[in-house]
């Protein structure tokens, strides 16, 4: 599989000398706004630009129709910036050939202008900047629109110090209990105010629903006082967008330094690659008993059903043999669980296998599993490929393992590591086993080293080492990198902005919360966090292209951009642009990667 592609090497070369980008700020698309009403400026501008290059913006903000409130709207995002201020000036809009530190001395010292202290937190777009005071230099914070508004007297501002710019989920147990338990479940109650962020609200605090709670996990629930839950709802409902169903998590992602964005991506990297079902999930911050418990993300629970793993649903105790085919979820696991089916993988390790889906087996069903996944370690380690091929989704196979190479996971084969099959039919050929849906990448991005995650691993790969000798999967592989590579990579960056945005002040008081306690992983400075990923990220594209270039072109593939007819990389008139570990080309009013497709991202100069 590590096939060099020479012919470009050049590229290549240019990739990984620029593959390390200068953290920066970027200005959303959108509106933004700021409170005047303690600054009590004339006129209001806002001003941004880079730190050592002669490249600033000044642009005015207008008043609306609410006391106080100024905004600016940005129709496309501004990238690549240093810090931003607010002030009371009327100097000429547009670029200013200046540094965003010259530009600022020149308001305050030559000018003799207030402003508000410089930021360089992240934006979001629909968000308010609030200054503490009107001194000059003031501090401030960026709050949602909707909290802004009841600050004002439109309503009560919500319990505990949440930032009113995420659903909240208010839980209350049965006599206040703690939770302390990830195997028995206490009785709750919770309602969600969705704060007008786009979803409904649920339930309300004078009208709860029932539900129970768990913990769950394992060293994230041992090792961490920000503990991750398991939920169950009294009956199916469907909460903040998601489709109904009574089993949910509240994950913690207590474990991820890297800005809460292990995770995510990797459950959008599934999404692209359309493996057949992954989780969804909606950020939140929690409130327990009346107390601020922090950021957390209500997640779907792995599980087959309805609204979940569209495949049979196998009972416990099933003895049919007609039924005992499928469907089956079980999970590579490194924990000796009661129930696990073990055996030693042909290269002598051993391995354990829980099932997850039925849980309690029946003579008939666990005699079946053990042999079918005896049969799976011997067609492995055998000589038939189309044998293996007859009870393995080569495809699928793929797709997971191309997830876990992009996020560089090393545990991806060694626990949380699901496999699924579903029910034979009479008559038709056999349903095949198939990796997914993808669960925990909690490890991504540790190593650090250019190698496979089943080269030298930290911990054992299972199966997937021997797996990646078998021509026909280093085929699957390569055509479903082509598809991402081509269709998918720079979209990953826009969507870890968006996550960015998004999350960065409930991530500020979340560290709050739990600074200080066992483990704490603080992602409060979520700009540093992103860029931290982001670093990871490219290096892993540019090392994966060093081993397997451009990939195979699928038959029938279908990009999903437009390409142009020629590469704009051999017309002039053209600007190259550096983002993201990327280059990119702006041809008069659209932007393209160097493939030559057009992409959504258009780098501008103004609003």
């Amino acid at each position: 599989m590590k096939t060099l592609y020479l012919k470009h090497s050049l590229l290549l070369m240019v990739l990984m000398l620029l593959s390390h980008p200068v953290l920066a700020l970027t200005i959303p698309a959108g509106t933004i706004y700021f409170d005047n009403t303690k600054t009590k400026y004339s006129n209001v501008q806002f001003v941004f630009g880079k730190e050592s290059v002669a490249e600033s913006y000044i642009y005015n903000m207008t008043t609306t129709n609410k006391e106080g409130l100024w905004k600016i709207n940005f129709t496309s995002s501004v990238a690549d910036m240093y810090r931003y201020t607010f002030s009371n000036t009327t100097l000429s809009t547009g670029r200013v050939n200046q540094s965003f530190p010259a530009l600022k001395d020149y308001i305050s010292n030559s000018i003799n202008c207030n402003r508000t202290a410089t930021r360089e937190d992240p934006i979001t777009a629909g968000c308010v900047f609030v200054p503490e005071s009107g001194d000059n230099w003031t501090q401030g914070t960026w709050m949602s629109l909707s909290e802004w508004e009841k600050q004002q007297g439109g309503g009560a501002t919500p319990s505990g110090p949440c930032s009113g710019t995420l659903p909240i989920v208010y839980i209350e147990t049965q006599n206040h209990a703690a939770i302390t338990s990830k195997e028995d479940y206490i009785n709750a109650s919770f309602y969600i105010d969705a704060l007008n962020t786009g979803y409904d609200n649920f339930a309300t605090k004078s009208t709860p629903l029932a539900m129970q709670i768990k913990g769950r996990g394992n060293y994230t629930w041992r090792d961490f006082d920000k503990k991750p839950y398991k939920i169950k709802f009294n009956d199916k409902y469907a909460v903040l967008g998601m489709p109904a169903n009574k089993h949910w998590c509240l994950m913690a992602f207590a474990d991820d330094d890297l800005g809460y964005l292990r995770n995510p991506v990797g459950f959008q990297i599934s999404e692209y690659l359309n493996l057949l079902w992954t989780p969804h999930y909606v950020p939140v911050e929690v409130i327990l008993n009346g107390q601020y418990w922090g950021l957390y993300f209500l997640t779907e629970h792995v599980r087959i059903g309805k609204n979940r793993l569209p495949i049979k649903e196998l009972e416990d105790n099933c003895s049919n043999p007609d039924s005992i085919t499928g469907g089956w979820l079980v999970e590579i696991d490194n924990y000796d669980e009661n129930g696990n089916v073990s055996f030693t993988e042909g290269n002598g390790q051993f391995v354990m296998i829980t099932p997850k889906s039925p849980e309690v087996l029946s003579t008939a069903e666990r005699n079946y599993l053990t042999n079918q996944l005896s049969m799976l370690n011997s067609r492995l380690y055998g000589s038939s490929e189309s044998q293996l091929q007859a009870i393995l989704d080569f495809n699928e196979a793929a797709k997971f393992y191309l997830i876990q190479e992009i996020l560089e996971d090393c545990e991806s084969y060694h626990g949380s590591c699901f496999l699924y099959k579903d029910r034979d039919k009479a008559g038709e050929a056999q349903k095949k086993w198939c990796f997914g849906p993808v669960w925990d990448f909690g490890n991504s991005y540790n190593r650090h080293a250019e190698r496979f995650v089943y080269d030298q691993p930290i911990w054992p790969q299972y199966w997937i080492g021997q797996l990646a000798n078998w021509p026909a999967f280093q085929k699957a592989v390569k055509e479903q990198w082509y598809i991402f590579y081509h269709d998918y990579q720079d979209r990953v960056r826009s969507d870890i902005e968006s996550f960015t945005s998004l999350v960065s002040q409930a991530a500020v008081l979340d560290g709050k919360r739990w600074n200080g306690t066992q483990n704490f992983r603080n992602n409060s400075q979520m700009t540093n966090r992103k860029n931290a990923f982001l670093n990871n990220y490219n290096w892993r594209i540019n090392w994966l292209y060093s081993v397997w270039g451009e990939g195979i072109k699928p038959d029938n593939y279908q990009p999903s951009t437009t390409a142009i007819e020629t590469s704009p990389l051999q017309t002039t008139n053209v600007t190259k642009v550096f983002r993201n570990g990327q280059i990119y080309i702006i041809h008069g009013d659209k932007t393209y990667d160097i493939t030559g497709r057009e992409v959504g991202t258009v780098f501008v100069e103004h609003p």
